[in-house]
């Protein structure tokens, strides 16, 4: 019979690649300042994480992004993911932001923002991510105010099978979104797999046996989620040392170009 353990910690270096700070407007979380969430990696093992602004998804995307920035600017363990508007943000502005904060990866929610994923609207995003080699984290859902805001996943298969040259990260999906989630991921080699939200008996295993270890990336969606839980589950289902490097920090250093 296996045992639970309470002293658990991960055995490889640990990258969480979904990660917020900052206050929502619908609740109260956890945890929303930079130095809380550095504690809770501290005690769950994670040396670094990439980060977003709630108020930046749910409310001003340069003021959110520029309030992240004064969160965690010049700190090495928490790497800031801006969130991009294509529908109401200015591209020239958002790209110089981008590089002059030295920003890796950003966020896009159409089903919140209210635009569809498609080349008339996204098309000139998708060449500045291409040209910057800047990945896009694409959100199944954003909960808001009680109400839930969807991804199209026909919208994420269409544009992004004609850009190859963008790489994309789906994520949060959860249980229910696997009947579609796991073969969109396999049917595009250039679309990542976050697994958050993924928290199903061998779901782990079935993203893997679907998409391959160089595709998956631990995440853990916190505050709103605990850190530890899924990244245990991850120490947990008979992965090889290599393939557990690859999902907990490899892969996301790869898309962020840190290695």
């Amino acid at each position: 019979m296996s045992s639970l353990a309470l002293d658990f910690r991960p055995s490889v270096p640990t990258l969480d690649a979904n990660v917020s700070i900052g206050r929502r407007h619908d609740r109260v979380v956890s945890v929303d300042s930079a130095d809380g969430a550095r504690a809770e990696m501290e005690r769950a093992g994670i040396s670094r994480a990439i980060a977003y602004a709630p108020h930046a998804a749910a409310y001003d995307s340069g003021e959110g992004n520029a309030m992240l920035m004064d969160a965690v600017r010049g700190s090495h363990d928490l790497l800031p993911q801006f969130v991009c508007n294509p529908a109401s943000d200015d591209l020239a502005k958002t790209a110089a932001h981008v590089e002059a904060e030295g920003v890796r990866s950003v966020r896009m929610l159409p089903g919140l923002h209210n635009y569809p994923f498609r080349p008339w609207v996204v098309e000139p995003w998708l060449d500045w991510l291409a040209d910057a080699r800047i990945p896009v984290w694409l959100p199944v859902e954003y909960d808001l105010l009680g109400a839930v805001y969807s991804l199209d996943p026909r919208d994420v298969y269409d544009t992004l099978s004609e850009r190859q040259d963008v790489r994309a990260v789906l994520s949060e999906a959860k249980y229910h979104d696997a009947s579609w989630a796991l073969p969109l991921v396999r049917s595009l080699p250039n679309l990542d797999f976050e697994l958050s939200r993924f928290v199903v008996t061998g779901g782990i295993t079935s993203a893997i046996e679907a998409i391959g270890p160089e595709r998956v990336l631990f995440g853990s969606r916190f505050p709103d989620s605990a850190m530890s839980p899924q990244l245990y589950s991850l120490h947990h289902c008979g992965l090889d040392d290599d393939d557990l490097r690859a999902i907990c920090a490899d892969n996301a250093e790869r898309l962020l170009g840190l290695s």
